[in-house]
């Protein structure tokens, strides 16, 4: 089983906007790192389907590694006991403070926050959440089932039909109660070819799910850990009844949106081809995990977006995803080189070329460049359907496209009774407060519209931005954008963090390139800043981006800052020419506050002339998740750079 990713840094306080983004995040992660084939299918759906499904999926996976891992590292950030008591007081506090959360609609760790903020939206009924428990309790002291019927109507009843019952809302079929057997079926058939394939791995804690009786028929003995003429003909008959319930979820997938529908059939073939592959292996599911490569899976998913539909049965070898190279090629148009990474007993010091006065002249020269007002406050899949609050210097901000697309924003403080409007449903041009209904802007009186002032706000494809009145700065048309290359023939991947700095923090950590090779050994190497190329106002490095200790892409890179809370970094030799990464720094706090808060967004536009990059751009949905997961690892370092010199320019921690 794969290990559940560390959650964002927990016990940290920051807005519910901040949280809800990292607990999203968190979410989407704990799926990609432990259900990938229900992450495949996932790239079929719309944003707000795709958070429900990760919200959905990382509860269940949260539980089930209470159970099954009690003292994993990870589970520290939920804000339940520790390994000072079992796995059973775990489950309950856990249980107890979901059920909280759900009531309130909100939670101080970023995932329970999440999670609830689908489940409400996707008005789940509490049995759902009561019969999953109820699963997950029985794992602390059943560790055989005497019969199918046992393990189906007492188990899995709520460990997996019940989870085909909670993705209903998420896939919006026409007719819900046409499609409610289908939906339980297709969580049973999930279940049981996990339960065919883990069988090692369930072993290894003592537990055996699968039927006693029927073993005992065949004669098979999973303990015996081999292949015997009796295993074969056991597992052979539990595949087919596997089979037989993907044959009864079937039919469902024609009752679903053509986005849903694809989504559902992507991963049904996934699955189902895992039951191939133990085939394959002669039904060894004792020596190694029988999985479908990512290969195969990108097959299945190009096929599913082609064709409308994936095989029932599996996948056929994918074509090479190497093209064959011109043999005239030269070398040094090959962006990977053999360079590798030097130990770091070998590394250079370079403490006397961050010189402290040098970041600091480069830091006075980026305040000085005015943002005109403009904050970024997101990207710009962030807003559907419905309102999103963010924090701003203090100020409460509410965003909202109308009907026919156009993005406003205003106060995120209803004038009424000062109600927070974030997730507030739209009505045409309006913005529809939950408390009472009042429609924003049409039913609030002209003469009181200082009491809920309007901001101009900006969408540049990747990101969203909103002016605020500020103090020191005038204001401007449009937020000072970088050059990008075209967001059509691009990949673009945005990462979200809080940090407890002010936004010069964040600027100036980027302005310190010196770093790198050491505090990012892993990604970064051989770091040189071009003083000759250099200016006052522009930072020219040669660098090489690590793939793995001994092979690298060597680039140019140029550090510059259009404003006072952005710095890009621009590739202008070497691989991806005109690729740009953007970090802009929003403070969430007023000016002045005691323990300021700022969010990290980092904007990576990727972009490259080569044939396989374009074909990458296919696949973009499998691509960003990677590059995201890169953008995090280095911001957890970052981050702490940023929030350790706030700590030292106040006096705080002296030098």
């Amino acid at each position: 089983m794969s290990r559940t990713p560390l959650l964002l840094r927990p016990g940290r306080s920051a807005p519910a906007d901040v949280r809800l983004t990292e607990g999203r995040t968190a979410c989407h992660d704990i799926t990609y790192a432990n259900g990938t084939t229900y992450y495949w299918g996932t790239l079929f759906l719309g944003r707000e389907q795709r958070e429900d499904v990760y919200a959905i999926y990382a509860l269940c996976r949260l539980a089930d590694d209470i159970v099954d891992e009690p003292d994993a590292a990870h589970l520290a950030g939920l804000g339940v006991p520790g390994a000072e008591v079992g796995p059973r007081q775990r489950l309950d506090a856990f249980e107890r403070r979901f059920y909280e959360a759900w009531e309130r609609g909100e939670d101080e760790v970023p995932v329970f926050h999440a999670i609830v903020t689908s489940i409400r939206r996707m008005g789940l009924p509490r049995d759902c959440a009561e019969r999953f428990f109820h699963a997950m309790r029985l794992d602390l002291t059943r560790t055989s089932w005497a019969t199918w019927p046992e393990l189906r109507d007492e188990y899995m009843e709520g460990s997996a039909a019940v989870v085909g019952e909670m993705m209903l809302p998420v896939l919006r079929p026409r007719d819900p109660a046409a499609a409610f057997g289908a939906a339980r079926a297709l969580g049973l058939a999930f279940q049981l070819t996990n339960f065919i394939r883990d069988v090692g791995e369930d072993l290894d804690r003592g537990r055996v799910y699968l039927p006693a009786d029927e073993l005992a028929a065949h004669g098979a003995d999973p303990w015996l850990r081999r292949v015997t003429p009796e295993w074969r003909t056991f597992l052979a008959a539990q595949i087919e009844r596997n089979r037989e319930l993907y044959r009864e979820a079937q039919p469902g997938i024609a009752l679903l949106p053509p986005a849903s529908a694809r989504c559902v059939a992507a991963a049904l073939s996934m699955y189902a081809t895992i039951l191939t592959r133990i085939e394959e292996a002669d039904y060894d599911v004792f020596s190694s995990r029988r999985r479908v490569s990512p290969a195969a899976k990108a097959a299945i998913t190009a096929r599913t977006l082609l064709g409308g539909r994936a095989p029932l049965t599996g996948a056929s070898p994918p074509p090479s995803p190497h093209p064959t190279r011109q043999r005239d090629s030269a070398a040094d148009r090959i962006p990977v080189k053999r360079v590798p990474q030097p130990p770091a007993e070998q590394l250079r010091s370079t403490w006397r070329q961050a010189a402290i006065p040098r970041i600091e002249r480069a830091l006075a020269r980026a305040l000085e460049r005015d943002p005109g007002g403009w904050y970024v406050i997101g990207r710009s899949e962030d807003v559907g359907t419905e309102s999103l609050v963010r924090t701003i210097a203090g100020r409460e901000v509410a965003v909202w496209r109308t009907h026919d697309g156009d993005l406003r924003a205003a106060s995120g403080v209803c004038p009424h009774m000062g109600a927070r409007l974030d997730r507030c449903e739209v009505d045409g041009r309006d913005l529809m407060c939950r408390w009472h209904g009042l429609r924003l802007p049409s039913e609030w009186p002209p003469a009181a519209k200082g009491r809920w002032p309007t901001h101009p706000v900006h969408d540049d494809g990747v990101l969203l931005w909103v002016r605020l009145a500020t103090e020191g700065e005038t204001p401007r048309d449009t937020p000072r954008l970088t050059d990008r290359p075209a967001l059509d023939r691009a990949i673009t991947a945005v990462h979200v963090a809080s940090a407890q700095c002010e936004p010069q923090d964040v600027v100036a950590n980027r302005l310190d390139p010196w770093h790198g090779a050491w505090l990012h050994p892993y990604a970064f190497s051989h770091l040189v800043v071009d003083d000759d190329a250099s200016t006052p106002d522009r930072l020219v490095t040669d660098v090489t981006f690590r793939l793995t200790p001994t092979w690298g892409v060597p680039v140019r890179a140029e550090f510059t800052c259009p404003d006072a809370r952005t710095i890009a970094m621009h590739i202008t030799e070497g691989e991806g020419v005109g690729s740009v990464v953007e970090t802009h720094a929003t403070p969430l706090t007023a000016p002045g506050a005691e323990r300021p808060l700022s969010v990290m967004t980092e904007a990576t536009i990727a972009a490259s002339d080569r044939v396989g990059f374009r074909v990458a751009r296919t696949f973009s949905p499998l691509v960003t998740p990677l590059m995201r997961r890169t953008q995090a690892q280095l911001w957890v370092d970052d981050l702490e750079y940023a929030e350790r010199r706030a700590l030292v320019r106040r006096g705080v921690v002296p030098l």
